[in-house]
């Protein structure tokens, strides 16, 4: 799976889930507090059933002639009666209450309910009615519910982001073949150019005549140099390589050799800073992949008649040019495969994804540091 398409299901998936789960949460929040609403509704309407049985009792006893009562007992419900100041007259609730001020709360799982009594049965102003409050387990339920809608949501968001990116993959796999079909054609023409040009005998040509024998180097140096990326590209996964210490400064100055008929094309020079007998394990087709993507990125993107510095260190090789430099977001979508930020200079967009895999592989280091307008250094740790 391409960079590109992870970003791509990646922002859809967030996107998606972000304004699922928004609606979501207000949903519930709401169906929450109007579940609340429900259960004090409820409770009340309990509560002032169980009031009217209690002021029944009161008033049967305040009817009674005999001095000797007993303070009614309900097995739904406990009550209490207060006087006109608020004292406290009889009371079989688990605990008192504070304030008579509230018609209707609830307090460590039991529904409280006080209403006024006119008239004053047994010097009773004030009566509170006590009940366990009924549960209603529906937290569990929305959370269920949730989880379900939101497994749905991804899996949805899946579907959708692959049918979006069916298209974008038919695309990308007619531009494999058409890469891998034009590899297979390119290799005999190629060949063939390169050792003829090889052979031709340069030394009685006149300036004209030399000047397109160069174009025609050039250009076949460069149709080479993107043949070479092609293969790796196509074949890094079956070719056989083979790991070996790498004397990298010979490697360096002849692939600097090797592109300075390009360079001298536009008229660069090269400052060359390169420690003899730098040694690097790894295998030799590989790292001059590394090195020439990273030189003709140079030569291609630099100003004419300008420098490109190369230094190589025990540890480091860095190259700098002078060129038209890149912004952040160009720097950080550089390594995808077929991207490109220039159509001028044409190409197919994989030179710097044929070097992020190479530097991963043995563990490199790639630092990028561009500047628009001044130029770009590409560093290598190891």
């Amino acid at each position: 799976m391409y960079k590109s398409e992870k970003k791509t299901i990646f922002n859809v998936l967030a996107i998606y889930l972000s304004s699922t789960l928004l609606l979501i949460a207000t949903l519930f929040t709401s169906y929450y507090f109007y579940q609340q609403e429900q259960l004090i509704h409820n409770e009340k309407e309990i509560l002032k059933t169980h009031s009217l049985e209690l002021e029944d009792e009161l008033l049967t006893l305040h009817q009674d002639s005999t001095e000797n009562y007993k303070y009614p007992r309900f097995k739904n419900f406990k009550s209490a009666i207060y006087d006109v100041d608020k004292e406290l007259i009889f009371s079989t609730l688990h605990e008192d209450v504070k304030s008579l001020d509230t018609e209707f709360f609830i307090n460590n799982d039991k529904s409280y309910y006080i209403l006024p009594i006119k008239p004053y049965y047994l010097g009773a102003a004030y009566m509170v009615i006590e009940k366990d409050t009924t549960p209603v387990d529906f937290l569990s339920d929305l959370i269920a519910i949730a989880i379900v809608v939101v497994l749905i949501t991804i899996f949805t968001s899946l579907f959708l982001v692959k049918l979006v990116l069916k298209p974008l993959r038919e695309n990308l796999h007619l531009l494999d073949n058409f890469i891998k079909d034009t590899t297979h054609e390119l290799n005999t023409p190629i060949t063939t150019i390169l050792a003829n040009i090889e052979t031709l005998d340069t030394k009685n040509c006149d300036e004209k005549s030399l000047r397109k024998f160069q174009r025609i180097k050039i250009a076949s140096l460069n149709i080479s140099n993107l043949y070479q990326d092609l293969v790796y590209l196509l074949l890094n996964h079956k070719a056989s390589f083979k790991n070996e210490d790498l004397n990298i400064s010979n490697i360096l100055n002849e692939r600097v050799q090797y592109f300075t008929i390009m360079a001298n094309a536009k008229k660069l020079a090269f400052d060359l800073n390169i420690q003899d007998d730098v040694v690097f394990y790894a295998d030799k087709n590989k790292y001059e992949r590394l090195i020439d993507n990273i030189l003709s990125n140079s030569i291609k993107y630099t100003k004419k008649s300008t420098t490109i510095t190369v230094n190589l260190t025990s540890s480091t090789l860095s190259m700098t040019d002078e060129g038209k430099g890149m912004t952040q977001n160009e720097i950080d979508s550089i390594y995808e495969k077929y991207r490109r930020f220039d159509n001028i200079q044409g190409g197919f967009g994989i030179g710097y994804s044929i070097i992020k895999s190479i530097a991963d592989e043995y563990k490199i280091k790639i630092i990028i540091d561009s500047e628009i307008n001044k130029g770009t250094k590409v560093t290598l740790k190891w």
